[in-house]
């Protein structure tokens, strides 16, 4: 198929994006997901155009032909990850507030959302009840990382153990926490370069166990950071975080 002009006012911002599988781009041919939203629900046709994300980066500008079939791809570009890839692991809370957590997390850059039950987590599932979350919780990722335009997909994850969750973060880990000798997280992040990743972790409501804090203060590179004089629900202290760290090194 032969390359078609894209019209010069059409971006990767001002088109309806989808996260597709490696396979459409090899056979030109939409989703069926993609192809319902597209033709009945955005009432496109054929000749328009929208932008299809590979999941790690790639960005294409795609024009419609007959039903599914794409008529021209053609590569582009976004800049809209963060310049520290983030970790944010979540205390497993409740799915109403874990959603939350994870469409702002999204929205905030992360490029994965890690959830495990810390000691005063609320919930605990078994491996039906997780496989379900997860993949309603990854669903959700999705959505919000087309949004909010973001080039890569970030994963969501749900994990058995809370110490073995922590210890596999990348480092330097920054506990959203209280406990002594805690600095503000502008303060902590201006004494050190730009790190290629890090690591944000969110207690529960009712806080991590005493138990858990000193567990957390023995490891290595791990430092508690302060987001300020308000204390901050849950759900929401992971965006928070990621407001301030785009401030400052985005």
């Amino acid at each position: 198929m032969g390359r078609r002009r894209v019209p010069q006012a059409l971006t990767p911002r001002a088109l309806p994006r989808f996260f597709v599988p490696p396979s459409t781009f090899e056979a030109r041919l939409l989703p069926d997901e993609v192809a319902h939203q597209v033709r009945h629900v955005l009432r496109m046709g054929t000749g328009d155009w929208i932008c299809l994300l590979d999941g790690v980066g790639g960005v294409y500008l795609a024009q419609l032909g007959e039903g599914a079939l794409i008529a021209s791809l053609q590569p582009d570009e976004l800049h809209t990850e963060l310049p520290v890839a983030v970790v944010v692991l979540q205390s497993l809370i409740r799915p109403e507030k874990a959603e939350t957590a994870i469409r702002l997390c999204v929205q905030g850059g992360v490029e994965a959302v890690h959830c495990a039950p810390s000691e005063r987590s609320l919930v605990k599932w078994d491996s039906a009840k997780q496989g379900k979350y997860r993949a309603r919780w990854q669903k959700i990722a999705q959505e919000e990382a087309e949004l909010a335009c973001r080039a890569r997909l970030p994963e969501v994850r749900l994990l058995d153990d809370w110490r073995a969750a922590f210890q596999s973060l990348p480092r330097p880990v920054f506990v959203l926490d209280e406990w002594a000798g805690a600095l503000p997280l502008k303060q902590r992040c201006r004494r050190m370069p730009i790190p290629d990743a890090l690591s944000l972790v969110v207690g529960p409501e009712g806080g991590f166990s005493p138990a858990e804090r000193d567990w957390m203060q023995a490891q290595p590179e791990t430092y508690a950071v302060s987001l300020g004089a308000r204390v901050l629900r849950t759900e929401t202290a992971a965006f928070h975080a990621l407001a301030q760290i785009v401030a400052l090194w985005e």
